[in-house]
């Protein structure tokens, strides 16, 4: 698998990381996503599959390496430190030091052997083999025809969408009007904690609609190929299957994927069906399946 193109992506996403800190600023998410080649709907996926860590993780890891190697001279201040990791402050770099690793700076510092060994370990990437280890699960290639859809776009709302669907559901002049009830996370779905978490909620109707409030929009969902995979159980375990997919596409490097977001199809009304029984299908459109 290390031939991977995805793989080469990944390196040349770290190789960016590096790059950018050498030079004392920590990148932005998407921007080496941008830089890596893959598409920004599928990135942090991909990178944290592969590398074990999510970016923000890498990127937070070698910053606090730089400021810890920054405290072996002990003519440099913590202060000094911590702008050489990218900290504005030494209280902020003390207080991800001590996430970290469980002390602060100065308190490391103190040891020599503590500070070497932290230096080490920030420094080394962590033992990546999740691929090996995801359980198999059953993957479909289909085909979709477009569908035209309605959609609200919310930030940072994503545990709290029950009257945005409800809006959307009110459109409908009869509940079986409504095709689909449809999702599309436009960030890693496990980030969905950060209030810059963009998500469009929407729904397929059978009828039309003549006029929408300014918060809607018509969207069209492109036709084509997709993978398939069902998700059945909690929200907070759709990672795990999101895995699966990707793990799927590692596997065939003919497979390109294209540069959509997820579309999750709600199968299961949640008020209705208890959540750990929800189903939940999740199409990633396919740009090229090679034969």
């Amino acid at each position: 698998m290390t031939d991977h193109p995805i793989i080469k992506n990944v390196e040349r996403a770290l190789d960016y990381i590096a790059v950018q800190l050498n030079e004392d600023r920590a990148p932005h998410l998407d921007e080496v996503a941008r830089e890596s080649g893959i598409s920004k709907f599928h990135f942090h996926r991909m990178f944290k599959l592969i590398t074990g860590e999510s970016c923000a993780e890498v990127i937070t890891r070698l910053r606090l390496a730089r400021g810890s190697a920054a405290l072996t001279d002990t003519s440099t201040s913590i202060t000094e430190s911590a702008f050489i990791a990218g900290y504005g402050s030494s209280q902020a770099f003390a207080k991800a030091i001590k996430r970290e690793m469980g002390q602060s700076a100065s308190e490391i510092r103190q040891d020599a052997e503590r500070l070497a060994s932290t230096i080490q370990t920030l420094c080394e990437p962590v033992d990546a083999d999740n691929v090996q280890h995801i359980a198999p699960t059953r993957i479909e290639i289909c085909s979709l025809d477009p569908l035209d859809i309605i959609l609200i776009h919310t930030k940072g709302v994503y545990l709290d969408l029950a009257e945005t669907y409800g809006e959307l559901w009110n459109l409908a002049d009869n509940p079986a009007d409504i095709v689909a009830v449809l999702g599309m996370p436009l960030h890693d779905i496990e980030t969905f904690e950060d209030p810059e978490f963009e998500f469009k909620s929407a729904i397929a109707l059978s009828s039309s609609v003549s006029n929408l409030p300014d918060h809607m929009k018509r969207e069209t969902i492109k036709g084509g190929e997709y993978l398939l995979v069902r998700h059945q159980g909690l929200d907070a375990d759709i990672p795990k299957t999101l895995n699966a997919l990707y793990a799927f596409v590692l596997a065939n490097p003919d497979i390109t994927l294209s540069d959509t977001p997820c579309l999750h199809h709600y199968i299961d009304d949640p008020e209705e069906v208890e959540e750990a029984r929800c189903r939940t299908d999740i199409y990633v459109r396919v740009e090229h399946i090679g034969q």
